[in-house]
């Protein structure tokens, strides 16, 4: 347990630094985002059953590169940032398969945990799961992590390929 806990604070420490020298994103950037409201894919359908089911969560962000597309973005989201580029360590999550456990910031009250997401038949795809818990201070980060990956099998139970993430659904 020691061990982990030793694991979890060198992560956190090191996307804490990426997380810092991150820039705000300009107004044409922004532009280019659609709003959740409208992202009638399953992932969107499976972020807002989620975000539903668990008054802990804050956000909810589900990143991959769409098929047909160069470069990864957020696929689905509770908020209006549908298609926002990835940052570096949203695509080491997908791609690499790490896990990021960081507290926010600029809001001491919400903590992140990212992990990769998984297929129902419990294959690692090239995508990730961003949760953004309430957070006070003295929580466990171990108990948001295994929070986090029982989210992420969660969604996984519902995803039976990586493309149906993107197939169309009633939201």
């Amino acid at each position: 347990m020691k061990m982990l806990r030793l694991a979890a604070t060198a992560l956190v420490l090191t996307f804490t630094a990426a997380r810092l020298a991150a820039q705000d994103p300009t107004p044409e950037e922004m532009a280019s985002w659609k709003k959740a409201a409208a992202n009638h894919i399953l992932a969107q359908k499976l972020v807002n059953e989620l975000m539903a089911a668990h008054p802990e969560l804050v956000v909810v962000g589900l990143h991959a590169t769409a098929p047909g597309a160069k470069e990864q973005t957020m696929i689905a989201t509770n908020l209006d940032r549908v298609s926002k580029k990835d940052d570096d360590d949203d695509k080491a999550v997908s791609v690499e398969h790490k896990i990021i456990l960081a507290p926010n910031l600029k809001d001491s009250a919400k903590f992140e945990v990212q992990v990769w997401l998984k297929d129902a038949a419990g294959n690692q795809l090239t995508a990730a799961a961003g949760f953004v818990f309430k957070y006070k201070k003295g929580d466990s980060e171990i108990t948001l992590l295994t929070k986090a990956l029982a989210f992420r099998d969660e969604l996984a139970s519902k995803t039976p390929t990586f493309e149906a993430l993107f197939a169309p659904a009633q939201l």
